[in-house]
Parts: C-alpha cells; sequence; structure tokens
C-alpha cells in the first residue's frame, strides 16, 4: 500500500487531476452510458420482438383466413350444376363452340364478382377444342403448352402460382398469385377443367399493410419453395432469400424472433408460418431503425464525453498556469530558503488575493522572521558568551552563602540574640529551597515548607500580628510542583492586608490545597480589604497596568508561568467573594514524576 502511495505521489498535481478527472467522471459516465445503452437496446429488441411477434401473427392469420376463403370458393365450384353441366358438353359445330365460349366468359365474369377481391378463371381440360374461348380471353395463346397448365394436369394436389406480368401476358398488368386446382365430375373421377383463383399482390399488401410500421422495413411472403410471394419491391418477386442465416431461422421452426445480419446489416427478423400452406410471413427490421432514439442518446454522450475531455485539459490548463506553477516557484525559493539563501522579499505571486497569494504572504513573512531569528540568535549567542563570562567573573557559591548565614545564626545565638538567629535560620532555608539545587519543579511539600520560613521572616519583620493556617492534604505532599508559585501570592496577602490595617488588627491567611478533579488546587484566602471588580476583571491579563489599590504583578506571573509551562486550564482563578477578604485558586496540573527541568 506504502509503494502505492509513494507511486501516486510521484505523479505532479496536473496529472494527479487529470487521471482523477478521468476515474471520477469518464470511466463512471462511460460505463453506465454503454450499460444504459446496452440494456436500453437489449429491452427495445426484447418488447419489439415481441410485439412484432404478435402482429406478424395477428395478420398472418388474417391472411390465412383470406387464402382459405379463397379456396372454399373453388371448392363451391365443383359442386355448381352450371358449371358441371357447362364443361361436360363437347361442341360439335362452330355456333355450339361460341356459345360455349359465351356461356363460360359470362360464368367467369359472375364468379369474379365478389367482395373479397379475387378473380376467377376457368379452363376446360383440354383448351385446344375450344379456339373461340382461348382466342377472346387469351389471344390464342397456347394454354396447354403453359408449365403451369401442365402441372395441374399432372398434379392431384392444388398448388399457388405466381404469375408476373412480364412472363405471363394473359393476365393483368399486375402480378398475381393463384391458387390452381383440378375441377373433377360429380360421381366420376373425370377432369372436366381447372380452375385458378387470382389474388393480385397488391391485395395482399392491404393485408400486410399493418405490419409495416416502421422506416426501412420489409415484409415477406415465401412460399414453400422459399420464393417471395410478396415484398414491397416488385423486382424481387418470384426471386428466392440470399441469405443462409435467413434460410437457416425460416428453417428451423414455425415462427419466432431472432436478430441476424443481412448483407452487413444487423436486422430483427419476425416470422410465423401460415397454416393453410405453409408459407412464412417474414418482417426485417434494420436494428438500427429500433435504436434510433438510443442512438441519439449515444451521440449525445459521446458529445458529452469531449465536452468532459475538453474540460478537464481547460482544466489542467488552468491549475498548471495558476497553482502548480506558483507552488512550484515557491517550492524553489523554499530550497533557496534550506540552504541559507534567503530570497528577496515582496515576491510577485504575494499580491494575489487567493490562497496562493496567501501561502507567498506567509512565506514571505516567515523568511522576513527567520532571517530575524537568525540576526537575533548570533546576537543572543554572543551576548550569552558575553554574560557568562561575566558570571563565571561575578559568581558566588551558594554554600559560602549558607555558611555566611549559619555563622551569624551561632554568634546572635551565643549572645542570647534569638530573634536574630531564628531570623536568620529561616532566611537560610528560604534561600536554599528558593535556589532548589537548580531544578524548576519541587514538590508541595516543599512549596509549603518555603512559605513557612517567609512567613516566618514576615512575622519578625512586621509590627502587625500575622497568622497563616495551613490546610494541605497529606495525599499530594509528595507530589511535583513548580518552585515559587504559592510564596508570592502570600505575599501579596500579606503587602496588602499590611497597608489596609491602620487599626493594629492582625492579618489571617488560610491556605488550603487538595487533589480535586484530576489536579492539584489551592485556594489562599485572606481577611484583607478585597479586590474590587474593576481590579479583578483585568487582574490576570498580560500587560495589564498596575493597580493602586492592588498590584498584580505577583499573580500575573504565577498564572503566566503555569499557562506557559502546562497550558490551559491551568493557572490562577480569582472567584468572587462577598464581604472583606480576597481568594486566589490556584490549579496544578498532578504530575506523575519529576523531569528534571532547568530555565
Amino acid at each position: 500500500m506504502n509503494s502505492r502511495l509513494r507511486d501516486w505521489s510521484r505523479f505532479s498535481i496536473r496529472h494527479q487531476v487529470l487521471l482523477l478527472f478521468f476515474v471520477v467522471i469518464v470511466l463512471p459516465f462511460v460505463f453506465i452510458g454503454y450499460f444504459a445503452y446496452t440494456k436500453s437496446v437489449e429491452a427495445i429488441e426484447n418488447v419489439s420482438s415481441v410485439v412484432s411477434l404478435d402482429m406478424i401473427d395477428k395478420n398472418g392469420k388474417t391472411l390465412d383466413n383470406y387464402l382459405n376463403l379463397v379456396g372454399s370458393a373453388q371448392n363451391e365450384l365443383m359442386f355448381s350444376s352450371e358449371i358441371q353441366e357447362l364443361l361436360s358438353q363437347e361442341p360439335k359445330t362452330k355456333v355450339e363452340e361460341m356459345e360455349f365460349a359465351l356461356r363460360l366468359i359470362q360464368l367467369t365474369n359472375s364468379l369474379s364478382s365478389n367482395p373479397h377481391a379475387y378473380s376467377i378463371r376457368l379452363f376446360p381440360i383440354e383448351p385446344s377444342r375450344f379456339p373461340t374461348f382461348t382466342e377472346s380471353i387469351y389471344n390464342g395463346i397456347d394454354i396447354e403448352n403453359e408449365p403451369w397448365f401442365r402441372q395441374a394436369k399432372e398434379t392431384r394436389s392444388p398448388f399457388w402460382q405466381l404469375f408476373l406480368p412480364r412472363d405471363t401476358p394473359t393476365i393483368p398488368a399486375e402480378p398475381v398469385i393463384s391458387k390452381i386446382k383440378r375441377l373433377y365430375s360429380l360421381g366420376q373421377a373425370d377432369i372436366r377443367g381447372i380452375v385458378a383463383a387470382d389474388i393480385k399482390v397488391s391485395t395482399l399488401g392491404d393485408y400486410l399493410a399493418p405490419v409495416k410500421m416502421l422506416p426501412n422495413q420489409q415484409v415477406m411472403l415465401l412460399d414453400e419453395n422459399g420464393a417471395i410471394a410478396y415484398h414491397q419491391d416488385a423486382s424481387r418477386l418470384g426471386t428466392r432469400v440470399k441469405s443462409s442465416n435467413l434460410t437457416r431461422l425460416l428453417a428451423g421452426s414455425v415462427r419466432g424472433s431472432e436478430t441476424i445480419e443481412l448483407e452487413g446489416v444487423k436486422h430483427m427478423v419476425t416470422f410465423t408460418t401460415l397454416g393453410s400452406n405453409g408459407w412464412k410471413l417474414v418482417s426485417l427490421v434494420p436494428l438500427s431503425v429500433l435504436t434510433q432514439p438510443v442512438s441519439g442518446i449515444e451521440r449525445i454522450s459521446v458529445l458529452f464525453l469531449l465536452f468532459y475531455f475538453l474540460i478537464s485539459v481547460f482544466t489542467v490548463v488552468y491549475i498548471t498556469v495558476r497553482f502548480t506553477n506558483p507552488i512550484q516557484r515557491l517550492v524553489r525559493s523554499m530550497s533557496k530558503v534550506e540552504r541559507g539563501d534567503f530570497p528577496s522579499p515582496g515576491l510577485p505571486q504575494a499580491r494575489r488575493q487567493d490562497e496562493i497569494g496567501w501561502l507567498y504572504r506567509g512565506f514571505d513573512t516567515m523568511v522576513r522572521r527567520i532571517d530575524r531569528l537568525v540576526q537575533n540568535a548570533e546576537k543572543a549567542a554572543k551576548d550569552k558568551k558575553e554574560l557568562e563570562f561575566q558570571v563565571l567573573t561575578h559568581q558566588i557559591n551558594p554554600h559560602f552563602l549558607y555558611n555566611t548565614l549559619e555563622a551569624i545564626r551561632w554568634k546572635a545565638e551565643s549572645r542570647g540574640a534569638d530573634d536574630i538567629s531564628e531570623m536568620v535560620s529561616s532566611l537560610g532555608n528560604l534561600l536554599r529551597l528558593s535556589l532548589n539545587d537548580g531544578k524548576e519543579l519541587t514538590t508541595v511539600e516543599r512549596e509549603i515548607e518555603h512559605v513557612r520560613q517567609y512567613v516566618n521572616i514576615e512575622i519578625a519583620r512586621q509590627a502587625v500580628p500575622i497568622r497563616v493556617v495551613y490546610g494541605v492534604d497529606a495525599d499530594i505532599a509528595g507530589l511535583p510542583f513548580l518552585r515559587l508559585l504559592i510564596q508570592p501570592l502570600v505575599e501579596n496577602a500579606i503587602k496588602h492586608g499590611i497597608r489596609s490595617r491602620t487599626d493594629g488588627s492582625g492579618i489571617k491567611i488560610v491556605i488550603r490545597g487538595e487533589w480535586k478533579d484530576g489536579m492539584v488546587r489551592f485556594e489562599i484566602s485572606d481577611n484583607g480589604p478585597g479586590i474590587p471588580e474593576p481590579v479583578r476583571a483585568r487582574l490576570l491579563s498580560p500587560g495589564a497596568p498596575d493597580s493602586g489599590e492592588r498590584s498584580g504583578v505577583g499573580l500575573r506571573n504565577v498564572h503566566a508561568r503555569l499557562n506557559l509551562y502546562f497550558g490551559e486550564p491551568y493557572g490562577l482563578r480569582i472567584p468572587e467573594r462577598d464581604g472583606a477578604g480576597a481568594t486566589i485558586e490556584l490549579l496544578h496540573p498532578v504530575l506523575a514524576t519529576e523531569p528534571n527541568r532547568t530555565e
């Protein structure tokens, strides 16, 4: 994982932004677009196949019913007594032959006049024996030698035949599909004639019109041999399907829907089989027609991707010019500072009002401060050496002071001056506890002992009675404690108490110490004049001026030392107090060990 992060960090910001933009926006957009497109195409294909299959089934049944109707009309002709009588005659004279032709033409015309748009053609089994009929109807064409006529004479089963105007001049100038069957005599198996029920291909188109609803859709009707019996393009009538994929699909099942490729274009193929003759009704729809709405969405998606790409390039250029290059220049300036070569102040980018400007101004300020600190450090080092030299030349051994004070105490005792001896002893102890062997931390017990020695000296010095009550819990006596914290507070209380005592009454100070809320808490209370509210509000503020009523220098020093060493919430608190006197609250952390910390 760390190696991957290192590899990632090697890229510049512009490359990271470009890569992130590509991963976060472009890739999800491409994935969602591709997924939506494929699913939409799949859904359209499924819905279209179901709808098209239902529709083509419905139209196939309608067309099948119509073809069955035509076949039923042909069957009814076999039981017509008039037709049976007419075709059973054998004209012997020219006049009889002409009467036969007239009656056959009239009968054919009457049969063709029906509401179902089909026509009937009747042929004697030997048309050559009726030259007047063939001449008037077929312009003397030898019907007997037509392939379809010979097939009808040789085949017992009815069959369908496509007649095209270019191949058969005997029909109107429009393609016709005919159902051809033999006409037998009643009660005998003799063939009396051939009946052809003709249906115009355009009539089939009327029945198949509901199938064709989409642009470029093809509707085909294929006979049992695979020849095209119906198509919108009349030039394809009578031809065969050239696609092996389509031939395979149609030969494999009765009905169905599938997407196959025809002439390099994917088509949705839907087909059904007519029950009357086994013909296939086929619908071909280009897949692009079905997916055209989705293709529009695809084009919009591509435009959006192009737009996002241009936006990403613009973003990278903007970030490079606006942010990356200034940051690189700032890094080079930092490298100079690291080598000790401080650049000239007032960098051009510092005039910007955005974060880069803030960064440059902060760097410029930092460089100036570092420069001043380096100069001050050099000056301080020089001054320190001079002070150390002066201290060495004027250094007094603390043991010399202790021994001297001890000698004065013994001389005072030898002369019976016990009060002087006691003061000197207290002063020596005070000096020893104050110095604390140069350590900044002492213990609570030693700090209280330091206060006791100071109070002893003040009792001997002052004419006003001083009484100090100590209430310190024993469980905090051995805890580490910052030295010279309580003595300045007691000194402050005695000083202001003496100033306010004009009647000679005594000073009482109560010192309480306890372990509370995870802190060492001291409370120093006195019976002095108290602290006025305006003075109390600003007494612990750094740099506050001294009041004529009560000086706060000692209090501020103690508060500042606690804050400096331990931070908030440690320090002094001055709670409100009703009546005379003042209370100072000191909060000190509980330290587990006593580090060797010196100033």
